[in-house]
């Protein structure tokens, strides 16, 4: 994967101090007065003088400018009177944090280096409000490292042994606590962006994306070209990839798993005009939402995740429990999902891997203005490798394609999919309802063209990270994977605040699980967690009423069987609300302190 690596501007005359803010400029758009930054860069290069001085592992840094670094202290005074507010606008108007789509931004120099200009930042604004002298508090955080008498090694193969024999089969793990070596340097928040990476990734033209909300294309192949785009947003979960290229940016080594993102948690990305917003909205169970939006393709997409890691002794079933929605603002129509599971297997003749299995609905539960009300669903069904795990039986599919009178039974948000995550946390779905939805079946009686009240389309066969042909026949391909854009366009990380964005609450421990300081990673996810817990406290005994900040409940009645989801609140994307403020003090006070 490729990186973006830039260098500060800073570099071209020697002792240069670049002015956070100049009052000298002024268009009386920036916040009380206050006039923010013109150029490309500046906002970065000043942060500069924010930086401790130190690399990651603890050695001097050289400066880019020719002179010696300097500590927080040194800050501008104008800088340091500014408020969060100020400070994210600043961010903002320079376009957000760039980094190369589907590469590891973990890994990328320029995203990683203003990311950590960011968090010294903050740490620095925090240190000051909190009275604490930040240059003491990192020898006292470094003397108690260094007396720390745990391991630091990455024997996770040995760690995992001893785990296990403290799990027991069937038991839902996502309240178990792991070591940070058995974390990826990503929060499960972050992943959502492999989404993007079909969005903006894959060689789709603006015209293509049209086509799909087209009214002018019969309504029938409309639903086919979504669940086209459907089918390719789960092939970049194959663990070998896709034949078109495309691969999950979020992979998971053996015996790793993401960070688990904390309540009030935050993820804002750019790539050109398309925007994708997400928020942790629950602790337990975890609630993950996100909202993507295409203005130019009319298409908005919202996905809600409530995963649950389940222990099956020589593997783990992520059941992902989520519904996607999506919406086509040309034609008014709604289309949604569930989701297929993942599975996490330690032990197969193909050796240790990854899996995307489940039985999944995808379905068009409203007509939109189309005129046409028939009801559209298709079942699908990734099908396991089997108990052997032989590899060429990997990433294979089977589905049916089906459609029906608007009067018949099942289908168009009758609850279909229950029991496989489809509204298993986010329906709406009365029990008669449900009871009177379409059994599922991929696999109709051989030579059936009906299946009880509806008309068999087509059947699917195939393997989802390669070809799926109609009917059973070589002959007749109906879905190839998504081509690759040679070249990854750039997108932006744009926190909507400097605490709540995910790259800067996990800084510390994804530099940690990178550099494999695993001391110091413990103590980062340590802290995190113990503030979690206070914050969930004040919460269950009723001394708070938690309000995801992003997203809300029912906020479309209008929805059928998706009126329980969560989507985005209104006029959020123009004017998001600010960080709760016990969230600022009892989480943010505490993970922004030097380690």
């Amino acid at each position: 994967m490729g990186c973006c690596i830039s260098k500060p501007n800073g570099g071209d005359s020697p002792g240069r101090t670049q002015p956070l803010v100049d009052h000298r400029r002024s268009n009386g758009h920036s916040p009380q007065g206050i006039e923010l930054f013109d150029e490309p860069e500046d906002f970065f290069d000043c942060l500069d003088t924010l930086e401790d001085g130190f690399d990651a592992l603890g050695t001097p840094r050289q400066s880019t400018s020719g002179t010696s670094p300097r500590a927080s202290t040194s800050a501008p005074a104008e800088f340091l009177e500014l408020t969060p507010q100020e400070q994210v606008a600043s961010v903002v108007k320079e376009g957000g944090v760039p980094f190369e789509l589907c590469g590891y931004a973990w890994n990328q120099g320029r995203h990683t280096d203003r990311i950590q200009r960011l968090l010294a930042a903050t740490k620095d604004r925090v240190a000051r409000e909190k009275g604490v002298d930040r240059a003491a508090a990192k020898v006292r955080a470094r003397a108690t490292l260094k007396n720390d008498t745990s391991s630091d090694t990455e024997d996770v193969a040995a760690q995992a042994k001893s785990l296990m024999g403290t799990l027991k089969m069937g038991q839902d793990i996502s309240k178990f606590e792991l070591p940070a070596t058995f974390l990826t340097p990503f929060s499960a928040i972050q992943a959502t962006e492999d989404v993007l990476t079909i969005i903006c990734g894959t060689e789709r033209d603006l015209e293509t994306w049209r086509s799909m909300s087209d009214v002018g294309v019969p309504t029938v192949q409309r639903f086919l070209r979504i669940m086209q785009l459907y089918i390719d947003m789960e092939s970049v979960r194959s663990e070998e990839g896709t034949s078109g290229g495309t691969k999950s940016s979020f992979p998971l080594p053996s015996m790793k798993k993401p960070i688990n993102s904390v309540i009030g948690e935050t993820h804002r990305v750019r790539v050109g005009d398309i925007e994708m917003l997400a928020e942790q909205v629950s602790h337990h169970p975890p609630i993950t939402c996100w909202e993507l939006e295409h203005e130019g393709a009319g298409v908005r997409m919202t996905g809600n995740l409530a995963p649950k890691p389940v222990f099956h002794g020589t593997s783990v079933q992520i059941a992902l429990r989520a519904t996607l929605m999506i919406e086509l603002e040309a034609t008014g129509e709604v289309y949604s999902a569930s989701v297929p599971d993942l599975h996490i297997r330690f032990f197969g003749l193909g050796g240790s891997y990854n899996e995307t299995v489940g039985k999944i609905r995808f379905e068009r539960v409203c007509p939109g203005r189309t005129g046409d009300d028939r009801k559209l669903w298709a079942d699908l069904h990734f099908k396991p490798r089997g108990s052997a795990g032989w590899k060429s039986k990997a990433n294979r599919m089977e589905g049916c394609v089906y459609e029906a009178p608007a009067s018949a039974h099942g289908g168009c948000g009758a609850g279909g999919g229950m029991g496989y995550g489809y509204l298993q946390n986010f329906g709406h779905v009365e029990e008669d309802v449900a009871a009177k939805a379409a059994r599922w079946c991929v696999r109709p009686p051989v030579g059936a063209t009906t299946l009880g009240d509806a008309k068999i389309v087509m059947t699917l066969k195939g393997h989802w990270n390669d070809t799926l042909y109609a009917d059973g026949d070589p002959s007749k391909p109906f879905w190839h994977a998504a081509r690759r854009k040679r070249q990854m366009p750039i997108a932006q990380t744009v926190p909507l605040d400097l605490e709540t964005e995910s790259h800067l609450v996990w800084g510390d421990l994804i530099r940690a699980i990178v550099n494999k300081e695993w001391k110091k990673a413990n103590v980062a996810k340590k802290r995190l967690e113990v503030a979690q817990r206070r914050l969930m406290k004040e919460i269950k005994e009723g001394r708070k009423k938690w309000e995801p900040r992003l997203f809300r409940l029912g906020e479309h009645p209008d929805r059928g069987p998706l009126a329980g989801l969560y989507t985005t609140k209104s006029n959020v994307r123009t004017d998001p609300p600010g960080t709760d403020p016990l969230w600022h003090e009892l989480i943010a006070k505490e993970v922004f302190t030097d380690l």
